[in-house]
């Protein structure tokens, strides 16, 4: 069977047929006499055993599972029933067996769509919150919960019926009272929670329970280890793809990346760093491309996509460079059609292998074997059919970058931007005609005059968005526009810091129309400072600077006995709280700050100013608006935007004296 997989199939399918019969359905709708009980459940039994031993041997295609949904859905309902039967023992074993079929049906991430149709995950929530069910029963539903959290649909699903209250409780009742309980079944269940959790909600910049986080980040890191370095690929009953996968999720967050990579607490690893275990595995399981082997295939996708978030960091870029193994393996699957082709199902979070790959190459700066050379006329890779039909050296040529999550919105954006003739605008989906979508995407933000970033949570996560962040405004000092695609999201992390500055458009708050209009406005604003020559369209663009007049001397605020203005640094070394008036002066002038925001704010005491902090956290660009139009009237001048950056920052560095400092790290809660 092992070498026969159509066999196998035939053989599993034929053995769902079996539990159709009308002696099984009539046991599962318990109308049955009690003298066949033993037999029947006993037949059922083995048919159960019968479908997991060839489950092993069978790649699962989508929906095929379909046609066993309304038997399944009876297993289920049989087990909801019976559930409590503890006393029973004959069918207590009958219902282990059903809940051990479903926990392997639901390992298939590939199958999980049907089996949320069957109605398991109620069912196994149902029964997870329940205080007085048998706790091997409960182990099998937290198993079950784990595995549909690694599907999208599963994690929607599991999400939208409360499923991670249910689990706190649990932890609240089981986990926490054994929590030092060094039995395999404690340290199951806890391995468990930690991955459903970890694959249920988003981390959150929070600085309580990090103890929490660190532990949950300790066990993955070591079941990542203990399988990886073993033969089989598992450890304690869990795949090394298992770990890997929920890792590739939370290290996109660079705070727990670098827990993960410098501080994680892991024995018995036998490379000397994690970034070298990484990339040792990752060439451990370079030839599950050529293989059938579907857990192996989602350990090389999710590895290529962990060591492209390591990629990202200055300070692994030559530890990754010096491991020439690592990097054949890398350059020989960028160039690998097979490895973007892989039958397997592949989280949204995650990346294919060769995109995976030449990302990892470009962040490194190593010759791309996908990427062609580069020609000097960049124009020869657009076609005739794509070219604008009015003289582009006349418009403004705007490149859109976009996570494919916000695919639909980003559609809409470019269909509004296009009816302006005065725009030339680049989008992936209407452009990039090879597989060489690197150079491609390199290519148009070179020649952009300004980069839209439509910033999302799917954005900020997004690797691949990350490189044409970084690109556009590290490498070629790019003008940008970010652009919040949902009113209720605000970009932090490696997003936050490289946005700060620019004047950004949320939508969601006004009409679409009157947003577009917005952003037509400050894509002009600036168009004559940021227009590129025609002839040196490959060079970057120098960086976009806001042309001021010179300072009006007379609008600057006197100094006097009640607002003295001084002009020479002197260190402030009395604690923020019992700052007067002079000391607030001092400090404005020591961080050479716009002396007019003293008169605009009046600030009495550093108190004052700690608060007004907490107020500015949440979005200060939307107290710059409010402040520069009381700037205007009052000074009849502009409050230009780095000026108040300026501010902003000088505040986010104050704390309060009796604080010390803390490490952030993005927790799970």
């Amino acid at each position: 069977m092992e070498n026969d997989s159509s066999y196998a199939r035939t053989n599993c399918f034929r053995s769902f047929d079996f539990l159709s019969l009308s002696v099984i359905t009539d046991f599962l709708n318990d109308k049955i006499t009690l003298d066949l009980f033993s037999s029947i459940a006993y037949a059922l039994r083995i048919i159960i055993v019968d479908i997991q031993f060839t489950i092993e041997f069978i790649i699962f295609k989508k929906n095929e599972l379909q046609n066993q949904v309304p038997i399944i859905h009876l297993l289920l309902e049989y087990v909801d029933r019976h559930k409590q039967n503890f006393d029973h023992v004959e069918r207590h074993e009958t219902l282990i067996a059903i809940l051990r079929l479903i926990w392997t049906l639901v390992d298939d991430t590939m199958l999980v769509p049907n089996m949320i149709e069957t109605k398991c995950q109620d069912y196994v929530l149902q029964w997870t919150a329940m205080e007085d069910l048998s706790l091997d029963i409960q182990q099998i539903c937290i198993h079950i919960i784990h595995n549909l959290a690694r599907h999208e649909k599963g994690a929607k699903v599991l999400n939208n019926a409360n499923c991670i209250t249910i689990l706190k409780d649990f932890k609240r009742r089981i986990l926490d009272p054994n929590k030092t309980n060094q039995d395999e079944l404690y340290i199951e269940l806890r391995l468990l929670y930690c991955m459903a959790i970890s694959l249920l909600t988003e981390p959150k910049e929070n600085r309580e329970d990090l103890d929490n986080l660190r532990k949950i980040l300790d066990q993955l890191m070591q079941c990542a280890v203990d399988a990886g370095q073993a033969l089989n690929n598992k450890s304690g009953g869990f795949h090394v793809s298992e770990p890997v996968v929920v890792l590739t999720k939370l290290c996109v967050h660079d705070e727990i990346l670098k827990y993960v990579l410098n501080e994680s607490n892991v024995q018995r690893m036998e490379a000397k760093t994690k970034v070298e275990f990484f990339c040792q595995l990752l060439i451990k399981f370079r030839a599950a491309v050529a293989t059938e082997e579907e857990l192996d295939q989602l350990t090389l996708i999710a590895l290529f996509n962990i060591l492209w978030s390591i990629s990202f960091h200055d300070e692994y870029v030559d530890e990754l460079k010096s491991n020439f193994k690592f990097l054949l393996t890398v350059k020989s699957l960028a160039a690998d059609d097979a490895a973007g082709s892989v039958d397997q199902y592949v989280p949204n979070h995650m990346s294919s292998i060769p995109k995976a790959a030449q990302g990892i190459l470009w962040n490194l700066d190593e010759d791309n074997p996908a990427r062609p050379t580069r020609s000097a006329a960049i124009e020869s890779k657009v076609t005739t059919s794509d070219q604008p039909k009015t003289n582009a050296i006349n418009r403004t040529r705007v490149m859109v970058s976009y996570s494919h999550a916000d695919q639909e919105f980003c559609r809409q954006l470019v269909d509004t931007l296009k009816k302006d003739n005065r725009l030339d605008v680049w989008v992936d989906f209407a452009y990039c005609h090879t597989e060489d979508f690197w150079e491609e995407i390199g290519e148009a933000i070179e020649k952009a005059n300004v980069v839209l970033l439509l910033m999302s949570k799917d954005y900020q996560d997004s690797k691949s968005c990350r490189q044409e962040v970084m690109y556009a405004k590290d490498s070629l000092k790019k003008r940008f526009i970010p652009i919040y695609v949902k009113k209720d999201f605000t970009a932090t992390g490696w997003l936050g810091v490289r946005i700060v500055g620019p004047q950004y458009i949320r939508f969601g708050k006004r009409s679409f129309d009157d947003t577009v209009k917005e952003l037509l406005k400050l894509i002009y604003e600036d168009k004559t400072a940021t227009e590129s020559d025609p002839k040196q369209e490959t060079k970057p663009l120098p960086p976009v600077t806001e042309t001021k007049p010179t300072e009006n001397t007379t609008n600057l605020t006197k100094p006097n006995e009640n607002n003295p203005i001084l002009t020479d640094f002197k260190p402030l070394k009395t604690p923020v709280e019992h700052w007067s008036k002079k000391e607030l002066a001092q400090w404005f002038d020591n961080n050479q700050i716009q002396r007019q925001l003293i008169e605009i704010y009046d600030f009495k005491h550093g108190t004052d100013l700690l608060l007004y902090g907490q107020c500015l956290r949440p979005d200060w660009q939307i107290e710059y608006n409010e402040i520069k139009e009381r700037y205007q009237q009052k000074y009849h001048t502009p409050l230009y935007r780095d000026h108040f950056v300026r501010f902003v920052g000088a505040v986010n560095r104050l704390e309060p004296s009796q604080s010390k400092s803390k490490s952030k790290l993005c927790i799970i809660s």
